[in-house]
């Protein structure tokens, strides 16, 4: 019986996984239209299917208003696919998981846990990525500024220096500096798209920036200086920032040891000594150790982080 509800399993989970990478089919034409001009094909019933499903979650999706994923936030982790097509992702890998757990482990709760799981290590996977391009942000803002600034001596003006500077930038600077211009040509103010650009990538240099500039732009003076001062200050704080960051380096790599360590010892002996640890499902007693060890892993990953995370 297990075996059975894990073959279903993971035929809805290769299902689910043909919707979110094919998806449904695309009607470049009205279908009325070229019905009178020549023989429509009837799409099929799995076609169909994944047209309802896809529907479906992107309903869902839009009802959740963004709790789960956000577009932008894909965008910004690199992540060229629609939040509904990722939702479908994930719920094929949750039921692959149960699938696991059934066959391997022949526990549902074991594959229900596992499959609890996979929302969270992928929404751990977007906000790594992210924080990834966003430290690339801030790594590339010094140089960027000092490009401009040199861009304002040689003679350009502020809006055609930001210009030259985005063609000439690597990613992710490239596409945001890119943004910032083309909202400007429409008639956007500057100073609200440079503060949206430091939202997005919540950096507090950039702030600085666009603070600076809206100083520039009341008071006058030398904007190519005051750019100048700007990243020459960047600079500093990135060089303290990367100290900081090797003086800690031995406290996170401890601490994702000890966060590891665990899950690993205990799926070992999960698929070693599947009858022995079954008497933490089976019994109270156990059940109460492994919800007090679960209490215990989560407050004292939280206590390691605050420890290693330091900010400044």
């Amino acid at each position: 019986m297990l075996i059975f509800m894990a073959c279903l399993l993971i035929v809805g989970a290769l299902t689910s996984f043909w919707v979110a990478v094919a998806g449904a089919p695309v009607r470049r034409v009205d279908r009325q239209r070229v019905a009178a001009y020549a023989v429509v094909e009837q799409p099929t019933m799995l076609n169909r299917m994944a047209t309802a499903v896809e529907t479906k979650v992107d309903t869902a999706v839009k009802r959740s208003n963004g709790r789960l994923f956000t577009a932008e936030e894909l965008a910004l982790a690199g992540i060229a696919m629609p939040v509904s097509n990722l939702v479908i992702l994930m719920g094929c890998g949750a039921l692959v998981t149960i699938a696991a757990g059934l066959v391997l482990l022949k526990s549902l709760v074991v594959g229900l846990l596992l499959a609890v799981a996979v929302p969270i290590a992928t929404k751990l996977a977007v906000r790594w990525r992210t924080g990834r391009l966003r430290r690339r942000f801030s790594d590339q803002l010094p140089g960027t500024l000092q490009m401009i600034a040199a861009s304002l001596r040689a003679g350009h003006s502020f809006p055609r220096a930001l210009d030259a500077v985005a063609k000439e930038a690597d990613a992710p600077m490239r596409p945001e500096l890119a943004r910032v211009v083309n909202e400007t040509r429409v008639g956007r103010d500057l100073l609200v798209s440079l503060d949206e650009v430091a939202m997005r990538m919540e950096s507090e240099d950039f702030r600085w920036v666009g603070a600076a500039i809206g100083a520039q732009r009341e008071t006058g003076g030398n904007l190519n200086e005051i750019l100048d001062q700007v990243a020459a200050t960047i600079r500093d704080r990135q060089h303290i920032r990367m100290q900081v960051t090797s003086l800690s380096a031995e406290g996170r790599l401890s601490a994702i040891i000890l966060m590891v360590l665990p899950v690993l010892i205990g799926g070992y002996y999960a698929l070693v000594a599947g009858e022995q640890m079954a008497v933490f499902i089976d019994s109270g007693i156990g059940k109460g150790l492994l919800a007090g060890s679960l209490v215990a892993y989560v407050l004292g990953g939280f206590w390691m982080r605050s420890i290693v995370r330091i900010e400044f």
